[in-house]
């Protein structure tokens, strides 16, 4: 994490898990970090100094549901957004990759972050059908029930797409 005229920045990376056949996609469901509600975010975090990229996500994707992802997973999006933490804001830069497996039972028990464990509060397979009709759920990014719809009806994008939100 660098800091530069107060806001800090954050390299970070995200898996969206597709189970394979049904082509559903697991969320967390996150306290927002002013208490004031919950969101729906793909599992990841942030990069340690010593980790490249795919080695970040394959820590974060094991400690945050018990997966272990193999392979190279295809990097779909980067996305940018900032948030407040602690009284201090944060703008976070995510590669967010696309990572198949069989639909599994996840577990957070890996997880060896204490501030994660009061914050997550469920897991939550969905479908693309489900995601198009959760209009009072709130996800990270916020188009993902767009993104993933895009993703299953035409597979993934020829070079990874840029969010902002």
């Amino acid at each position: 994490m660098t800091e530069s005229s107060g806001m800090r920045r954050r390299q970070a990376v995200r898996a969206l898990i597709l189970s394979e056949p049904d082509e559903s996609v697991l969320l967390l469901r996150m306290l927002r970090p002013d208490r004031a509600g919950h969101f729906w975010l793909l599992p990841g975090g942030g990069i340690k100094p010593d980790e490249d990229r795919l080695d970040a996500l394959r820590r974060e994707v094991w400690e945050e549901t018990g997966l272990r992802v193999g392979g190279v997973p295809r990097l779909l999006w980067r996305r940018t957004h900032s948030f407040g933490r602690g009284g201090k804001a944060t703008e976070q830069h995510e590669d967010i990759y696309l990572v198949l497996a069989r639909r599994f039972e996840p577990t957070a028990r890996h997880n060896p972050e204490p501030s994660e464990v009061g914050i997550f509060r469920e897991f939550r397979w969905w479908s693309v059908q489900a995601l198009a009709g959760a209009a009072s759920e709130r996800f990270a990014p916020r188009t993902l029930p767009l993104l993933v719809k895009g993703l299953v009806a035409d597979g993934p994008p020829p070079r990874p797409v840029s969010l902002r939100d």
